[in-house]
């Protein structure tokens, strides 16, 4: 049942004042991220120097998180054990749909790093999933969660979803014109005719599964739209940061008082400095006259005791300032070594290992909370295309596993119910890619995985089909070549023993280069070069296919490897076969092939 708009801003106003601890703790990590320390801290900031001059710690540390943890994860739609082909292709469509809907909404260029920074900032981040109704598809967005108060119920569905901001007059005029008679009644004479234009208005939109409330509640709650939910659901993403209590904590909470104190001590050593600098001068009682500038003279007979009134800084000021920079770090669980500044001392794999540890559970606990979240907003955007446009033959591309798609469906047959998703970060989440790849390499090296395994959690877009049909083209061509080269080495020898005409052979391989040369692939080239011709002469036979053993159109070979029938000895000048096992035998298990080939002769007794 549709609540009436007096209900809705009563409720919105409780949410409100529910959050407002919440809300001040994001307002502070915000203006302190931004550099407005005075807005947090008044007077903290004198006025001639109104920013801070220290790097702010927890900016840098926020972004080197958010990039670390933004990286698009694995999604895929197969579920359980694919038995059949229909079932495999049905699970392949619904997985490249569910990339289209991510390349759609440009999660993977900005976005999605942008979500993990309000995840780290603010301690939670918003999935919105709304009808793109100009493209015919769900669009994902990332909404910024300072001003929202979302309802959840016992076991965390969004049972509602609101939205505070503040927008300019001259904007929300341009969105919604028949504002401009609200906005302006309010204006008093004499004023600026334009001013009621720079005023920021506050904006507050209400969703839940009946009904979709925007208006003013500082004009007399003003109704700027209102549309009953046709979907009967709040189409709301969250990812909440895990913590000791209900409360919504960012990661920067706490280290933001660390990193005021740090500014504070710095403008004070700029501040005695500067008076050490300025220091009035003390001279003898003999000075009766004095001069100053560049290149002034002071006359006393007492010339040491003409001085600068020594300002002593303690000690332990400076050593307070290292002791609030490791304080922070420790409240971010950034590690120094995120900066490039290590010591020398520690620079062993396990010094190394220590100090990263921290910073690695929380990039795997983020990725974590935010593959589940993004998981539940591509199943509810499955779920918005199947009911907005059912019938609609819908055409998407885009890049699944590095190699480019294009599919078309329709989402009532193609997705027909199923809105399952699978979104993974794989075996390197948290890891960075270095790391990761030596201990993928390490667990090959033992063969506890798979090559398979391996080339699918690397940490790259690749399509592992299509990688492994390459290498294996790839070993297939250098084994193809080392054969080859085995000939061209073989062809004096045989050439010596009358098994071959050196002339022809030489023939072969100069076309076999010309061929190369033209751009012809090296399997081509081989298959064109060395193609048996027809002849007539049932003894004649290709040089290559000699080598290989085979016999030409002749009769059957006998044991002896002389045609059956013949009484002319083996070394009497006719070839001998060369045993299939014997070559076969000479494959290495490395990929590599070893052609090569034993000639018996026996004299006839």
């Amino acid at each position: 049942m549709a609540l009436t708009i007096d209900k809705v801003a009563q409720k919105i106003e409780a949410l409100r004042r529910a959050a407002a601890d919440r809300d001040q703790r994001q307002r502070d990590v915000h203006d302190v991220r931004s550099g407005d320390i005075d807005t947090v801290m008044p007077g903290a900031m004198p006025d001639a120097w109104p920013k801070p001059i220290v790097a702010n710690l927890i900016d840098t540390s926020a972004r080197d998180m958010a990039e670390v943890m933004g990286s698009m994860p694995s999604i895929n739609c197969a579920s359980g054990v694919i038995t059949t082909d229909r079932a495999r292709k049905f699970s392949g469509k619904r997985t490249k749909i569910a990339n289209a809907y991510v390349q759609h909404s440009q999660l993977q260029s900005g976005k999605q790093v942008t979500f993990c920074d309000y995840y780290n900032t603010f301690g939670m981040a918003i999935y919105v999933i709304e009808p793109d109704f100009e493209d015919k598809m769900p669009r994902i967005r990332v909404e910024n969660p300072m001003g929202v108060y979302p309802e959840l119920d016992l076991y965390g569905r969004v049972r509602s979803y609101t939205k505070v901001w503040r927008e300019e007059a001259i904007h929300l005029v341009a969105k919604f014109p028949h504002l401009m008679r609200v906005l302006q009644h309010n204006e008093t004479a004499g004023q600026d005719q334009m001013s009621w234009a720079e005023r920021e208005i506050e904006v507050v939109k209400y969703c839940d599964p009946d009904q979709i409330t925007m208006f003013l509640p500082n004009h007399g709650n003003q109704i700027v739209d209102m549309m009953p939910n046709p979907l009967g659901k709040v189409y709301v993403s969250i990812a909440k940061r895990p913590g000791f209590d209900m409360e919504v904590r960012g990661a920067f909470d706490d280290a933001i008082w660390v990193q005021l104190a740090k500014a504070r001590m710095a403008l004070l050593g700029l501040e005695a400095t500067e008076k050490s600098v300025r220091a009035p001068l003390a001279v003898p009682r003999d000075v009766q006259k004095m001069t100053f500038g560049d290149d002034a003279i002071i006359r006393t007979d007492n010339p040491e005791g003409v001085r600068r009134v020594a300002l002593d800084v303690p000690q332990y000021a400076f050593q307070e300032g290292a002791m609030l920079d490791n304080e922070a770090r420790q409240a971010m669980r950034s590690p120094e070594v995120r900066s490039g500044n290590i010591d020398a001392s520690i620079i062993t794999g396990k010094g190394v290992q220590a100090l990263m540890g921290g910073f690695n559970t929380v990039i795997t606990t983020g990725q974590s909370v935010i593959s589940a979240a993004l998981a539940k907003a591509l199943e509810l955007a499955f779920e918005m295309d199947e009911k907005l446009w059912p019938g609609e033959k819908k055409v998407v591309s885009g890049v699944v596993q590095g190699t480019p798609f294009e599919e078309t469906y329709v989402p009532l047959r193609d997705i027909k119910g199923s809105y399952t998703v699978d979104v993974t970060y794989g075996f390197a989440a948290g890891q960075d890619p270095a790391r990761a790849i030596v201990a993928l390499l390490q667990l090959r090296g033992d063969q506890l995985v798979s090559r398979d395994f391996v080339q699918r959690q690397l940490p790259m877009d690749l399509d592992v089909t299509q990688l492994q049909t390459q290498i294996d083209n790839e070993q297939f061509t250098d084994a193809l070549k080392q054969g080859i080269m085995a000939y061209m080495q073989a062809i004096l020898p045989m050439a010596q023993q009358g098994m071959v005409d050196p002339t022809d052979a030489l023939t072969k391989m100069s076309k076999l280069i010309e061929e190369r040369e033209k751009g012809t692939p090296v399997h081509d080239a081989v298959l064109k070069v060395f193609k048996p011709k027809e002849q007539a002469q049932a003894a004649s036979q290709d040089p290559l296919a000699a080598l290989m053993g085979g016999g030409g159109g002749g009769a059957p070979a006998g044991p002896g490897g002389a045609p059956q029938g013949s009484t002319a000895p083996s070394g009497a000048g006719q070839p001998q076969g060369f045993d299939m096992m014997s070559l076969l035998a000479g494959l290495t298990g490395k990929g590599e092939a070893t052609m090569s080939a034993r000639t018996q002769r026996q004299s006839g007794i």
